[in-house]
């Protein structure tokens, strides 16, 4: 037996926690599917799995080398008939990086002959019966997990709006994410060039970072395509260019202890002394990575349009620089980890004017459960009008840079799109005609209930 598989044999657990552990078991699972479909495209994932194993040969064409025995589903059918080895797992995920050096250690924590961790309830946590992308199933662990687990995750809807919003080209771009995560947002980024595009990203979470790693193999993404750092982004300029698109979904009021030192940092000396919240450190980072033509999409809180003090000059720095393009504001509840309305920015790196156009898309959703989803028609409905700069009464207003000086650089969307609807006038002559009418029937059945409780005998009747 090979040295490092009894060193993991031999450990006394798993070095990571459930959640881990359970994004792992997806990554494995989307490999296996992989390999799967490239031995068979027809029939449902199991039933492959079942031929798989009765040819007995591994297939050597596909992304990935895993022999039929190693899949994930073969564990997952010794699971549904009770036969399920947890130390058979461990030595299958090792085979597996043995023979596919780009996943060497991706495994590398899932140690042990036996476990603590409910590693059986992977199988049920994660959708193992039909077949689903690694994406679709982190957004599943991030459902049941909440804000137990350590790592924020931007909702497909929202994904997708941004997506839009940057447009598609058929030529590869450079891509940008200072607060990467799983990368799930960065690589969605114009999909009809992935494999020509590069990108880059920042994630300052050992694990979470993995995550990332992960699906940048899924979606096939070349290993001089794209380089993830684990970094803090606020801290430390990572110099590697300049890109055409920053797209990102920062921690939410995350606390920032600004470093005196970033004072003269070449991201930041423009605008002042820092604030105590990360919201714009990360988009004066992406900014500084933008080409001269470049477009950023970013995520922020409302309070971030308009709370004071140094995030004020910031603001208005950037205002006075045209950088600010628009502003668009979404529903509440349609983000994961909160229940809070956010918005998104459009900043370009230089413009002509220093107009901003401003959307309220705070109705734009369909309920779906406990959460507010944006449907393909409200992702349509922003991006036309965005594109278009078309405004509408209620919806969307281009507010000039003297409109927002006006307004003390407040970029609250309520300030210039206002969507309180007020009745037309009214006609008084025919209102009080119609309470005539109605006081003449509350008359007519006065009469009738006086009629009926003296036949009753309830009631004397007056004549």
């Amino acid at each position: 037996m090979d040295k490092d598989l009894e060193e993991r044999l031999a450990a006394k657990d798993s070095y990571i926690d459930i959640h881990d552990f359970y994004v792992l078991m997806a990554f494995y699972q989307s490999i296996s599917q992989k390999v799967l479909r490239k031995f068979d495209k027809d029939g449902s994932i199991l039933e492959v799995q079942k031929k798989y194993e009765e040819g007995k040969e591994t297939v050597q064409d596909a992304q990935f080398v895993i022999a039929p025995q190693d899949t994930y589903y073969h564990h997952y059918q010794m699971y549904k008939a009770n036969k399920f080895e947890y130390v058979e797992l461990v030595k299958s995920l090792y085979n597996i990086e043995e023979k596919n050096p780009k996943l060497k250690n991706i495994f590398q924590d899932v140690r042990g002959s036996t476990s603590s961790l409910p590693s059986e309830t992977a199988f049920e946590k994660i959708d193992s019966r039909n077949e689903v992308s690694f994406e679709e199933n982190l957004e599943i662990i991030k459902r049941s997990s909440g804000a137990r687990d350590n790592y924020d995750y931007t909702s497909r809807n929202i994904r997708k709006l941004i997506t839009k919003l940057v447009g598609s080209k058929k030529e590869g771009v450079s891509i940008y994410d200072p607060a990467l995560g799983t990368a799930s947002l960065l690589l969605g980024i114009n999909r009809a060039a992935l494999k020509e595009n590069k990108y880059y990203g920042q994630e300052i979470n050992t694990q979470v970072i993995k995550i990332a790693i992960m699906n940048a193999i899924i979606n096939d993404v070349a290993d001089d395509k794209f380089e993830f750092k684990n970094a803090n982004t606020l801290a430390n300029n990572w110099e590697f260019g300049k890109v055409d698109i920053v797209v990102s979904d920062p921690p939410i009021n995350m606390k920032w202890n600004v470093d005196r030192n970033l004072s003269q940092d070449r991201r930041y000396r423009d605008y002042g002394e820092m604030p105590n919240k990360a919201d714009w450190g990360f988009i004066l980072d992406g900014i500084d990575k933008l080409s001269d033509n470049g477009m950023m999409v970013v995520s922020v809180v409302q309070g971030t349009l308009f709370r004071g003090a140094k995030e004020y000059n910031i603001r208005r720095k950037l205002l006075e620089d045209g950088k600010v393009r628009a502003v668009i504001q979404l529903p509440g509840n349609t983000k994961l980890s909160t229940t809070i309305a956010t918005c998104l920015l459009v900043i370009r790196k230089s413009s002509e004017d220093k107009d901003v156009f401003f959307i309220n898309a705070s109705q734009e959703y369909e309920k779906k459960g406990l959460e507010n989803i944006l449907t393909e028609a409200n992702v349509d409905k922003i991006v036309d009008t965005f594109n278009e700069k078309k405004e509408e009464q209620g919806f969307s207003h281009m507010a000039s840079y003297e409109e927002i000086e006006k307004n003390d650089f407040n970029l609250s969307v309520a300030r210039y799109v206002n969507q309180y609807k007020f009745k037309e006038k009214l006609d008084y002559q025919e209102e009080i005609k119609n309470l005539e009418k109605l006081d003449e029937k509350l008359s007519q059945t006065d009469a009738t209930l006086k009629n009926l409780m003296g036949d009753l005998g309830l009631m004397e009747i007056d004549n």
